[in-house]
Formats: structure tokens, sequence, C-alpha cells
């Protein structure tokens, strides 16, 4: 799994391997010389929530909507001013051009007196009709997203009060300061929203079809369609909005949410993308619950939102769930599909190596955990390996991927228990790398600990099983991310021998973190291996 807040760390120079704890010194340390950045203090609430503090987390979250709001005032404060300089000189420069040529003043002064003393038009957008229409509509938007939002989540207060030295702002007035374009487009946006609807109904299809299944139909409401810009007032949002429905894990609240909010925002095709990562949100909810139905439901309303980044997130989950239900031809469909949609971004110019590379290894881990298809995977991790050899921008991406790439077919050459010398080149590669983490590094050493257990290499195989007990005391916890159970599985038939299995299993065990037993028991488990290879 990718390391939290990677990109985070690279941006404030902070080493690869600095904790949580060492993130949030930072942060704070950055928020001392700028007290008002929104996006320091929504970092800060990021990691807080990831340490557990979900008090704090959502005082940081209030903290940065403030922030941002009070920066959108002062930017507005600023313009005017420019505006205002902008007027002035203006004013000056006309004034001057005027009165230069003082020889054509006696027979332009008639002129230039009407042209001075003209009555100065107000922008379109400055029409005090239009501007209280369109605040009416904005407010009246605003009570049905809000609305909404409190219907749906009665827990939640949305205090944003200011200092005493302040008046202190309501919900609503929050609300209309975030959702403020201009007029001129407010109007353009309501014209445009009366022409859809007076134009053709009926469902339509999403950007990618499967050729192995039927085409897919999507309602008018799970395709965002609206014309305009995308809204940041909506992403940030949505964003705190899904931070809250994270922790509860509640799926029907979540659906109905999606639902509401979406009649009431009228997503624009520009917003796909927002709409998109809601409603992946919900098909891993649903996944986690192993409700078929929805999950389906969802992949395809994730599918129509015409979003090409999550086409693979959909027939991922598809053909998890149809598996996980016993349909294996269903299963079987989605992932070919898969294997279609994978094709299909390839030929875009959208997404980049590492994105690309990803694909292919999802789809070697995808035949391997569901199919038991060994060679698939093989190929399929191969494939990735060797198009990423060939990038010559080795991006912090790139090398993040190719990391992950490399374990994985490493995993598959355990399994094959392919010959010692490719064996060793790869761990070679892999270790003078650099590219993994410690939680991929402990991983990497119980591989290679079953390889040599399996082998009768028992001197190597005490050397990664110490690495692995010595990494189990150093690490404070485990980074999920890693299915153990299509190799475990694979252990019945890749070692004959009943005693060596029994104990690639217990190192298996060991290094699982969704094993739930202590870490002291990890390595218990580890060092009785050790004593296992030294009496045999």
């Amino acid at each position: 799994m990718n390391k939290p807040f990677t990109l985070l760390k690279q941006s404030w120079d902070l080493p690869e391997d600095a904790s949580l704890e060492d993130l949030l010194q930072e942060a704070r340390k950055r928020l001392k010389n700028d007290p008002d950045n929104p996006e320091i203090l929504f970092a800060i609430a990021e990691i807080e929530r990831h340490l557990g503090d979900q008090k704090a987390a959502n005082k940081q979250y209030h903290d940065a909507i403030i922030a941002s709001e009070e920066r959108t005032w002062q930017r507005g404060d600023q313009l005017v001013q420019r505006l205002s300089k902008k007027r002035d000189h203006s004013r000056a420069r006309f004034i001057l051009l005027t009165l230069a040529p003082l020889i054509a003043i006696a027979l332009l002064m008639g002129l230039g007196w009407k042209a001075l003393n003209k009555e100065e038009p107000l922008p379109a957008d400055a029409d005090p009709n239009k501007f209280a229409f369109t605040q009416w509509l904005a407010k009246q938007q605003m009570v049905q997203i809000m609305t909404t939002l409190q219907q749906q989540n009665p827990e939640l207060t949305f205090d944003f009060s200011r200092p005493a030295s302040t008046r202190s702002q309501s919900p609503m007035e929050f609300m209309q300061s975030l959702m403020q374009p201009d007029a001129i487009q407010k109007l353009k946006r309501e014209q445009q929203r009366a022409a859809n609807k007076k134009g053709p109904k009926g469902d339509g299809g999403p950007a990618f079809q499967c050729t192995q299944e039927a085409p897919v139909q999507c309602s008018p409401a799970d395709i965002p369609s609206a014309p305009g810009e995308r809204r940041e007032e909506v992403v940030l949002l949505m964003e705190a909005y899904r931070s809250i429905l994270e922790n509860e894990h509640d799926c029907e609240k979540l659906e109905k949410s999606i639902q509401s909010i979406g009649r009431q925002l009228d997503w624009r095709k520009s917003e796909s993308r927002i709409k998109a990562d809601l409603e992946d949100f919900a098909v891993e909810c649903f996944y986690r619950q192993k409700n078929v139905a929805k999950t389906i439901e969802h992949a395809r309303k994730l599918q129509c939102t015409g979003d090409d980044g999550y086409i693979n997130s959909v027939y991922w989950y598809m053909t998890a769930i149809t598996y996980h239900a016993g349909d294996k031809e269903k299963a079987r469909t989605a992932y070919q599909c898969f294997k279609e949609a994978t094709a299909y971004i390839e030929k875009s110019d959208q997404f980049g190596p590492a994105y690309i590379a990803s694909r292919h290894r999802e789809a070697g881990a995808l035949a391997w955990l569901y199919f038991d298809d060994l060679a698939t995977a093989t190929g399929e991790l191969e494939k990735a390996r060797s198009f990423l050899k060939k990038v010559r921008n080795k991006t912090a991406s790139v090398l993040e991927v190719a990391g992950e790439i490399d374990l994985d077919l490493l995993e598959t050459y355990v399994t094959a228990n392919i010959d010692q010398e490719t064996f060793a080149e790869l761990v070679e590669e892999i270790n003078s790398s650099g590219r993994l983490t410690d939680g991929y590094k402990q991983i990497k050493d119980a591989l290679v600990a079953i390889y040599y257990l399996q082998n009768h290499k028992n001197k190597q195989a005490l050397v990664a099983l110490n690495n692995l007990s010595s990494r189990f005391k150093l690490m404070p916890e485990f980074i999920c991310g890693w299915d153990w159970s299509g190799f475990r599985r694979g252990l019945m038939d890749s070692i004959q021998n009943d005693d060596i299995r029994k104990q690639a299993i217990a190192i298996v065990d060991a290094a699982n973190c969704y094993e739930e037993i202590p870490m002291n028991q990890r390595i218990k488990q580890s060092n009785a291996v050790a004593r296992w290879l030294k009496e045999h």
C-alpha cells in the first residue's frame, strides 16, 4: 500500500520515513509563520484524524473553512482596490490625452466637455436588480443543500462562530459566502439549466463500454452534465463531508446523501471527478459489507460519471464482489472488462506511466487472487515492469509503483519456485533500488525466507527471518494493504512437504497485518520458525 502523506513530506523536504508525529510538528511550525493558511490547517486536520484525535481534527477542519472564507474576502477587497487604482489611472490618462493637443482645444471643447460629463454606465454584472435576483437564487439553492446535509446528519452542528470581537456567522451566511460566483455566470447557468430541462430525456451510456457485457444504461441523474466550470467551494464542501462520513461506515446514509445533495447541486460535467469520488466511496463501503446488489449498483453509477480515472475501479470491485458471491462466470467477465479498460486508458494521453503500470499490476493481482492463474499474473507484472523500465523521467510515483510491482513479482516467483538465479537477480534489484518503504520491506523479508525455506537453504532463510524479527521490533504498527490470501492458498500446491509448508504458513500469518495478533506474538512466531530451521 502507498505510504500516506508521501507528497506532503516531499513538498516540505522531510525524509520519506518521517512519522506522522514529525509531519504534525512540521505542519504546526509552518502554521506559526502563516497562521491563516487553510492548506496547512487542512493538513493538520488530516494528520490528527489519522492519529485518532477526531475532536482536534474536526476543529482544524472548521478553522480551515473559516480561513478559506477570510482569504476569499481578502481577495475580494484586494480586487476592489486594484480596480479602483486602475480606474483612477485610466481617468488620469484619459484627461491627459484629451488635454494634450492644446491647438484643438477650441474646436473640441464642446465634444470634450460632453465626453467628460457623460454618465458612466454600470457594468453588466453590477446591475442592482440582477444582483438581487441572483442572490435570491443562491439563497434558495443553499437552503436546499444545507437542509439536506442536516437531515442526513442531524448530529452535525456547523458551528462557524467568530471571535467575540467580530459578529458571528450563521451556517446560511457561510454557505452563501462559499457559493458566490459573479452575477452574469449565475444567470447563464440558470438559463442553461432551464434549457436542459426542456431537452430530450432518457437513458444514456458511459464513455467506456466493455465488449464482454451488454451496453450499460445510465440514468440522467447519474451523468454529470450541467454546464459551467468546476466549483472549488463544492470540492471543499464534499471533502469535509466525506471526512465526516469516513469514520461512520454507514453505507445507507452515504447513499441517501449522494442522491439528495446531487439533486440540489445539479452536478456539472466539469465536476464529474467529485461525483465519481463519492460513488467510489459508496462502492467500497457496500463492498466491505459484502452487499452484492448495492456494490454493483454503485459501481455502475461510478461508471456513469464518465470519469476514466475510475473505470478500472469499477471492474475491480465487480470482479471481487461477484467472485465472493460465488458467480465465477460473472467474475471472469468483469475481469476481462478490467483488462479492456486497461487497454482503453493506455490509448488516452491523460494518464501517466505510473498509473497505467498500476493497472497492469492490479490485473495480475486479480488473476492470481480469484482465478489461480499464476501465468497471467506473472505476465501482467512483467509487462508493467518492462513498461516502467522504458520511462526516461523516473518520477517519485514511477519509482514507488516500480517498487510495488517488484514485490508482487517476487511473490509470484516464490509461488512458482522459479530458478534461484532469476530469483536472486530480482531480490538484488529490490534491495539496491531503495524504493521500498519499511512496511513493504518486512513483506519482502517474509517472501525471501519462504523461498529459501522451501529450497532447503536454511542459512539464507535464517538471515531473512532475523531481518523480519528486527523489523517487527522497530515498527510500532503495520502499514496494511498487502493481501496474503492468494499466496497462502498457493502454498498448498507449491510446497509438498507438510512440515515445511506449516513453517511457511506460520511466517505468512506473522507477516499478515490483517491478522489481529500483538507484535510480540508475531516476533514469537518468527523466532519459532528460526529455531525449527536450526534444528533441521
